[in-house]
């Protein structure tokens, strides 16, 4: 994985990511540091990548010659059997220009941040874009040869209601994208959202209606053809995330960047937020890190349980006894029977949530913990 810094020009209400406003002058600075920093990893590992995501925010807001610059770089690495290259985007930060760019160097799906198709639901949750910006670019997206393309959309937002997520889903229809990521708003703390609620002013979607709608929007997915794969997740045949299953598989990847956090041979690992202490490590020729921690065999058990059973197919029984040494049905027997008349699993050769389940699933996540 490779993420890049947040540079923006209007931070969402909801957003506590390391993201900071109008600094072009520290852009060029800082492609150069990420650059220094993608070589330290490259002089002491030697790895194949199958697949790239540049994220963490809006790289598609700076110019398409830093990503060239960074993917020319990247491409140093074994990358022989790239099976999925992402870039995110947002409305409003692209053109035909950047396109072009990102498709000749082998961008092969694009993540689009559009979160609502309602003009004022945007407008109340800060973002720069309209809905018909957002159907300009996605036309400009198409046209411009991606033939897979992903947005984010968003629920239980201030000022959404049934009916606007019905027209939501009739957009979606239109659309027909390859990819959908549908999350419910979390309320982080640092973000404006947070400090609102905590005012009593944001005004948000009872739990039990917020229940209804996305079980509603489960199903109406699936008649377009969009399968849930995981509980936020959705996708046609064959286009479900490559990459992002790699953290759901507890799989290693390695993250360049400023806030960037990966996973390596057991160890997670966070890069600082900092611009001042990024660039004077990597003055110093080291990584940039600030907080790293090794994950022991029984703290990957459960994460991978709770990543698993985030997913529509649920925990592979086989799999599971092939790399923990143990048997899933057995070493959690108490768990599993406390919800056995419950409609909450279901039991083959994986065991997976029902929809109940995965409506409800803290409750066996709290069991298993």
């Amino acid at each position: 994985m490779l993420h890049t810094y947040s540079f923006l020009s209007k931070k969402c209400y909801y957003c506590d990511f390391c993201a900071y406003m109008n600094v072009e002058n520290r852009v060029e600075p800082y492609i150069k540091n990420l650059i220094k920093e993608i070589k330290l990893y490259q002089e002491r590992l030697n790895i194949e990548i199958d697949t790239i995501h540049i994220g963490g925010g809006t790289p598609s807001y700076v110019d398409a010659k830093y990503i060239e610059e960074i993917v020319n770089e990247i491409k140093k690495f074994k990358i022989e059997k790239i099976k999925e290259f992402t870039i995110e985007c947002n409305p409003n930060s692209i053109s035909k220009e950047k396109l072009a760019i990102y498709k000749d160097i082998g961008i092969n799906r694009i993540s689009l941040g559009v979160q609502s198709f309602d003009d004022e639901v945007l407008k109340e949750i800060g973002r720069n874009h309209t809905a018909d910006i957002a159907l300009k670019d996605i036309d400009m997206i198409r046209d411009a040869g991606f033939d897979n393309l992903s947005f984010d959309l968003m629920l239980n937002l201030p000022r959404q209601t049934y009916k606007s997520v019905k027209n939501e889903l009739a957009m979606v229809k239109k659309i027909s994208p390859e990819h959908i990521s549908w999350y419910s708003l979390i309320l982080e703390e640092g973000s404006r959202f947070y400090a609102l609620d905590k005012k009593g002013k944001l005004g948000l979607m009872e739990d039990d209606l917020e229940v209804v709608i996305f079980s509603y929007l489960v199903d109406s997915l699936d008649k377009l053809g969009l399968k849930r794969y995981e509980i936020s997740n959705f996708a046609k045949a064959s286009k479900e995330s490559i990459h992002n299953k790699k953290y759901w598989n507890i799989d290693d990847y390695i993250a360049f960047g400023l806030g960037a956090s990966g996973f390596l041979s057991n160890k997670r690992y966070t890069n600082t937020r900092n611009f001042v202490k990024y660039d004077k490590a990597i003055r110093e020729a080291r990584y940039p890190i600030v907080f790293e921690e090794f994950i022991d065999k029984d703290e990957r058990e459960k994460e991978y349980i709770i990543f698993k059973l985030r997913e529509s197919e649920g925990i592979n029984l086989r799999e599971f006894k092939e790399k923990f040494a143990c048997d899933f049905l057995v070493k959690y027997q108490d768990v599993i029977e406390k919800f056995k008349d419950q409609d909450f699993y279901k039991l083959d050769d994986n065991f997976y949530f029902t929809k109940k389940g995965m409506s409800l699933s803290n409750e066996f996540y709290i069991e298993i913990i």
